[in-house]
């Protein structure tokens, strides 16, 4: 048979190797790394000497260094996905760790139910060598080389064997090493043979011939012929050059003794293996042993990151912050709880959805909703007959706008999207069809407004339309959401803007939510010019932050056509697999929004009201993230490091009742919404609830601390928050399951917070509030349940009694100063409320 010698490339900084590949098949081949095989998915054939192991998904295998061996996928398909791990021999010698004179043999499926568990902690090192490879987590390199250590420790208590069981093995001898590099760089020769190569290293060929075959177990000229046949397979594969050609290239005398060796080794013809193995190149390399292909192999890698049982976190003890309340800086921008948001007008008609509406601006007080589509075909406000006329019909909006201002609500209304009858061009977006195109006639479009403006004076009153907001259009720089070009929504926001000013100029009209991910911001330029020379205004500005990193360059056509994104809403992800954007660090959020303010600053005809329209971590809708812990600390960091920039910020959105696209929708999918499509509250929900309670003046503010004031009362929110990692950040979401969403987060730790509270006198109540995820997280409850796919009233019940906040009370005295002490669990979030007793 042939071996190959394989070198090992390792990291500068690791005496590791890891990668995920693809296998198809690999000959024999040996490199002087140990090296483990984990099968993430399909069936695999090893081949060690003249032994046989047939491994399937879930399978460990350990390859000892200088171990000829041989990898063939049995999956049905033809490959086999796997992990490898080939770690460095030399670097733990230097450690007193001689691996290389040390034998082991792991196989698992011949492991004892006893030693599970040592499997498992196996899974749980690889798992998190690559993830810590991957994310470049601090401090990465000395974790992996800790990790290593603990490797090796498993594998010389549990599976170190003698020697001597071991006889085929290779001995770690350094003449047979430069034996077979010499061969492996000499073998296409055709003259090279056993006289030459005892001549290269100064030996007689008889005891060369009897050393070579006693140490490999095959004679030198067998494994010639096995060398030449494996490097002749590639190009038998993937050219058209004729066998013969083939044959003399890699040393062969003749054709004939290359069918002979061929038949004798592979049991086939030449012919008979191009036919069954032709391969297709891509980019000049074949999909072989080490083609990677990630996505498909992390998921079941990465469910091995949590170590069973889990392992403990590291506490980080916080400072005594001494803290005089009798003092305060300043009033707060409550804008946090300005504005909140929706994704479709027409759900509003729905009771489900007014019964959340009622209850999230009961609770936490928002004073404006806004949402898409108040010109939508199903809500029937344009109509076309037959004969070319049209009419107006505001019944639906009548009933939608009720509904908000009964919740205690004012409409911060979206003006578009077009009607489709009075859309130019069929391109839309969403699954509802929101027409993005100018209007095929401005003039019907101009009366639309000015009726529809009319019709809401004459209903709501003149004073209070006033008070409500009008943004004109969706993210327009956006090519999803405006198909016509930029000179052309000029053109239609001046026209639209005289003709709802001529009603009543003070009516607030504004815009136009734009996004700033896709760099277009230089178009606000041309818009300002614009309005100056028109003589036209803008009464508000408004734009949307998601935490998208700005430093991108997508390729040509890297997103697709509108087509691709109408209903499956791709876009972010098509961007990021061209390499165009990933999410941001933990600063990027608040550096969006300094950057989009300092633009309209230095603009003089927007440098007006700011308002955040939407704003969320990420914009996918499917973000399994988005339902858990992460997302109150996330709110309450965002929120409180932005309040004081905006008149309002709208967080994207308030309920998963959510239809943009049509995708499977179980309860804990990763919507955007603060409450299940069922009205269940998420971690996320208590964040706004707990910044609605904070009082009118600011006391003290900390990087993971608020403490304010209103009269003698005081109010402390505190949050502990971590960061997703790299890989996530690139929108690869391998790492998150249904039942497993904490997975991607850098530096989680236990907080502990010590606050030594100057200037109370007197008897106080200190009510505490918290939110973790042993309570006041839904996802996490329904987790501990069993995460059912379907639940009756009363487990529905049960989350919904988990999902509220747990509560600890204390009465206390105090002269003039108190030492608060708490503790945080990582993604946690608390309000301390200390109310004076009377």
């Amino acid at each position: 048979m042939h071996y190959e010698y394989e070198q090992i490339d390792y990291q500068v900084d690791i005496p590791i190797k890891i990668f995920t590949h693809t296998v198809e098949r690999f000959p024999y081949h040996w490199h002087e790394a140990t090296e483990i095989l984990f099968v993430l998915e399909g069936e695999l054939e090893i081949r060690v000497n003249q032994d046989n192991y047939q491994l399937s998904t879930g399978d460990i295998f350990l390859v000892n260094g200088n171990e000829l061996h041989f990898i063939n996928s049995r999956t049905a398909l033809g490959k086999a996905q796997v992990l490898a791990l080939q770690f460095d021999n030399r670097y733990l010698k230097q450690l007193g760790i001689d691996v290389g004179q040390k034998r082991f043999y792991l196989n698992s499926k011949e492991v004892v139910a006893e030693s599970l568990p040592v499997l498992d902690e196996i899974k749980y090192i690889l798992a998190n060598m690559l993830d810590l490879v991957l994310n470049r987590n601090e401090l990465y390199h000395l974790k992996i080389k800790r990790m290593l250590l603990d490797l090796v420790v498993i594998l010389l208590e549990h599976f170190e064997v003698p020697i001597e069981t071991k006889n085929k093995q290779i001995e770690n001898n350094q003449r047979l090493v430069g034996i077979l590099q010499y061969m492996n760089l000499h073998c296409t020769e055709a003259h090279i043979g056993l006289q030459d190569i005892a001549k290269e290293f100064s030996l007689s060929p008889q005891y060369l011939s009897r050393y070579f075959k006693l140490n490999v177990g095959v004679s030198l000229k067998k494994y010639l012929d096995n060398m030449r046949l494996n490097k002749s397979l590639f190009a038998l594969q993937a050219t058209n050059q004729t066998v013969t050609e083939i044959a003399l290239k890699f040393g062969f005398p003749d054709s004939k003794a290359y069918y002979r060796v061929f038949k004798e080794i592979l049991g086939i013809t030449p012919m008979h293996y191009r036919e069954h193995y032709q391969v297709e190149l891509e980019k000049g390399f074949s999909k072989d042993y080490l083609s990677i292909n990630s996505k498909e192999s992390f998921v079941n890698l990465f469910k091995h990151l949590e170590r069973k049982p889990n392992n403990r976190l590291q506490i980080k003890e916080g400072e005594r912050v001494t803290i005089d309340v009798s003092k305060s800086l300043n009033k707060i921008n409550r804008s946090f709880i300005k504005l909140m948001t929706f994704g479709f007008a027409p759900h509003a008609l729905r009771k489900d959805f007014h019964e959340q509406l009622k209850q999230i601006g009961g609770e936490i007080g928002f004073e404006y909703v806004r949402f898409h589509g108040i010109f939508s075909d199903q809500l029937l406000v344009y109509n076309q007959k037959s004969d070319g006329s049209y009419y107006f019909n505001f019944n639906h909006i009548d009933s939608l706008l009720d509904n908000l201002l009964e919740a205690g609500l004012k409409p911060f209304i979206e003006i578009g999207f077009m009607p489709r009858d009075l859309a130019s061009t069929g391109d839309k977006i969403f699954w509802w069809d929101a027409h993005i195109s100018p209007p095929r006639d401005m003039d019907r479009w101009l009366n639309l407004l000015d009726a529809f403006f009319r019709h809401l004076i004459n209903r709501y009153g003149l004073q209070k339309v006033r008070t409500w907001y009008f943004e004109f259009w969706n993210e327009p720089e956006v090519e999803y959401f405006w198909s016509g070009t930029r000179q052309e929504f000029f053109t239609f926001y001046a026209e639209s803007y005289r003709c709802i000013k001529a009603i009543d100029s003070e009516i607030k009209l504004g815009g136009f939510g734009t996004i700033d991910f896709t760099n277009h911001q230089y178009w606000l330029d041309e818009f300002d010019a614009f309005i100056q020379s028109e003589n036209i205004g803008i009464d508000f500005f408004s734009f949307h932050v998601y935490n998208l990193s700005q430093n991108f360059a997508p390729k040509a056509n890297s997103i697709g056509s509108l087509n691709d994104v109408e209903r499956a809403g791709n876009a972010i992800q098509k961007l990021a697999e061209s390499g165009g954007i990933m999410l941001g660090d933990g600063q990027n959020f608040s550096r969006c929004i300094d950057r989009i303010i300092d633009k309209v600053r230095g603009l003089s005809s927007l440098n007006k009201e700011l308002w955040i329209t939407e704003w969320n971590a990420n914009t996918d809708s499917r973000d399994l993230v988005h339902d858990t812990c992460y997302m109150a600390t996330f709110i309450i960091k965002s929120a409180l490091e932005n309040n004081e920039k905006v008149t309002g910020m709208g967080f994207w959105t308030f309920t998963d009742i959510f239809d943009e696209f049509q995708l499977e929708q179980p309860l804990f999918h990763g919507g955007f919404g603060l409450l299940t499509y069922n009205g269940i509250k998420k971690a996320g929900y208590h964040a706004f609830y707990f910044l609605s309670k904070l009082g009118e003046n600011l006391v003290s503010r900390d990087e993971d601390m608020v403490v304010t004031k209103s009269g003698d009362d005081y109010q402390i929110l505190l949050f502990n928050y971590s960061h997703p990692n790299y890989l996530y950040r690139k929108f690869d979401y391998s790492q998150l399951s249904p039942t497993s969403r904490y997975t991607v987060f850098d530096k989680e730790c236990v907080k502990s917070f010590q606050l030594n509270l100057e200037g109370l006198q007197g008897e106080y109540k200190i009510k505490k509030q918290y939110v973790n995820r042993q309570q006041g997280s839904s996802y996490d409850a329904w987790v501990e349940s069993g995460a059912p796919n379907e639940m009756d009233k009363d487990s529905i019940n049960y989350i919904r009694g988990r999902a509220e906040p747990g509560v600890k009370i204390e009465d206390i005295s105090v002269q003039n100063n108190y030492i608060l002490e708490t503790v945080l669990q990582p993604h946690e979030i608390q309000l301390i409320e200390i109310k004076r007793r009377y």
